[in-house]
C-alpha cells in the first residue's frame, strides 16, 4: 500500500482530533467534588488553596459547604453512587463516619505530609487527620475575664441575665455539659465527661438558667459581648471565632478556666470508594503541607497540626502551638466514641431545660 502526502495529512488530522478528544475526556475525569466547612476558614481554603491545587494538578474542584453533621449526611446520601473524594469534618465525626464505612483509612505512602502530623491529631487509627486546631472556652471582654477563672464562677448571681449561651444544636453545647458535670461533681473533664447522666449535672445546669440572657446561633450575636451593656460572658466558643475579631480591635478574649480548655479540631478525610482518590489524597497532602499550614494558621489564628513551624509573637500568642504549649494548656479532647450515641438524648434534654 503506497503512502502519499495526502494519506499522511489525513492520518495526522485523525491523530490530532483523537488527541483532542482524549484530552477533553481526561480533563473531565480530573474533576473532583469535596465537602468543605461553611466557615471563614472554609472560604479561605476555597479562595487561596484550591486555585493553586487545581493548577498544580490540572483539575477542577467542586465544593459543597457544610458543618460536620451536614457533611456526613451528604456522604450517606451518596453512598450508593459516590460523588465526593475528600470530606472535611470535625474530630467528633470521625468515629461515626468510620463505623458507617463512609471514609477510608489514610495511606501515608500516598499522603507524605502525614509523616509531619503530630500523632495526637491522627484519629481512629488513621481515618482522619486534623489540619486546624482551635481552643474552646468561654469568652468575654478582657476586663470581665479577670473575674472569671472557673466555670463555677458562671453560677454567681452577679452574672444574672448576663450569659450568652451557645445553641444546643452545636457541638460546643456538649462541651458545656462536660464543664457543668465537672463543676457539679468536682471531677476533671476526663472523668466528668462520663458523668453527664449523673442527676447532679442536670441540677447544676438548671441552676445556670437564671444567668442566661439568650441562646445564640451565629457569629453576629457573639459580637454583642464586645458592646458596653451587652452580655458579659459568651460561649462555649472556638478561638477561631473570637481571636480574628480581637486582632481587629474588638475587646474580646478567651477565658482561661482552671478546669481546662477544650479543643475544636477540623479534619480531612478520604471518602470510601472516592471517584478521584488520587486527587483526594493529593488535596489532603496539600492541606497538610507545612507552608499551607503556616498560611492557614496566620489567617485563622488556629494552630497548625504539623510540627516544626515558627510564628511571629503577635500570631503565636493566639495559637495552641507548639506541642509543648498544648500540653501546658491542658487541652482536652472528649471521648467522642462514648459521647456520640448519647448526644441526641442529652441535647434534647438540654434544650428542653433551657427553653422551658
Amino acid at each position: 500500500m503506497s503512502i502519499t502526502r495526502r494519506t499522511i495529512l489525513k492520518s495526522a488530522a485523525a491523530v490530532s482530533v483523537g488527541a483532542a478528544f482524549v484530552g477533553k475526556a481526561s480533563a473531565q475525569s480530573r474533576d473532583m467534588h469535596i465537602g468543605m466547612y461553611n466557615s471563614a476558614l472554609g472560604k479561605w481554603i476555597q479562595k487561596e488553596i484550591l486555585p493553586r491545587f487545581e493548577k498544580e494538578n490540572n483539575c477542577k474542584v467542586h465544593t459543597v459547604e457544610g458543618a460536620t453533621l451536614a457533611n456526613i449526611a451528604a456522604l450517606r446520601a451518596t453512598r450508593s453512587t459516590p460523588k465526593f473524594s475528600m470530606m472535611a469534618m470535625d474530630d467528633v465525626g470521625i468515629p461515626q463516619a468510620k463505623d458507617e464505612e463512609l471514609i477510608e483509612k489514610l495511606d501515608p505512602a500516598k499522603i507524605p505530609n502525614l509523616a509531619k502530623l503530630m500523632k495526637r491529631y491522627l484519629f481512629e487509627g488513621g481515618y482522619g487527620a486534623g489540619f486546624s486546631i482551635s481552643s474552646a472556652s468561654m469568652f468575654a471582654q478582657p476586663k470581665i475575664a479577670e473575674g472569671v477563672k472557673s466555670y463555677a464562677d458562671l453560677f454567681d448571681p452577679k452574672f444574672a441575665k448576663s450569659i450568652l449561651l451557645n445553641t444546643p444544636k452545636n457541638t460546643q453545647s456538649v462541651l458545656m455539659l462536660i464543664a457543668v458535670a465537672s463543676v457539679a461533681t468536682g471531677k476533671p473533664f476526663k472523668e466528668a465527661q462520663y458523668l453527664i447522666d449523673d442527676p447532679r449535672t442536670w441540677e447544676k445546669l438548671k441552676a445556670l438558667k437564671p444567668n442566661i440572657l439568650t441562646i445564640y446561633d451565629g457569629e453576629a450575636l457573639t459580637l454583642q459581648v464586645a458592646q458596653e451593656g451587652g452580655p458579659k460572658v459568651g460561649g462555649i466558643e472556638y478561638s477561631k471565632s473570637i481571636y480574628p475579631h480581637a486582632v481587629k480591635g474588638l475587646p474580646l478574649t478567651m477565658l482561661d478556666m482552671k478546669e481546662g480548655t477544650f479543643t475544636g479540631i477540623n479534619c480531612v478525610t478520604l471518602v470510601k470508594n472516592a471517584p478521584a482518590p488520587d486527587l483526594g489524597n493529593a488535596l489532603i497532602n496539600k492541606i497538610l503541607d507545612p507552608a499551607v499550614q503556616k498560611e492557614m494558621a496566620e489567617f485563622s489564628l488556629s494552630a497548625p497540626s504539623v510540627s516544626g513551624l515558627s510564628f511571629k509573637p503577635d500570631v503565636e500568642k493566639y495559637l495552641a502551638y507548639p506541642e509543648e504549649k498544648v500540653d501546658k494548656m491542658g487541652l482536652f479532647t472528649p471521648d467522642w466514641r462514648y459521647i456520640i450515641p448519647k448526644r441526641p438524648a442529652w441535647l434534647e434534654k438540654y434544650n428542653q431545660m433551657l427553653t422551658s
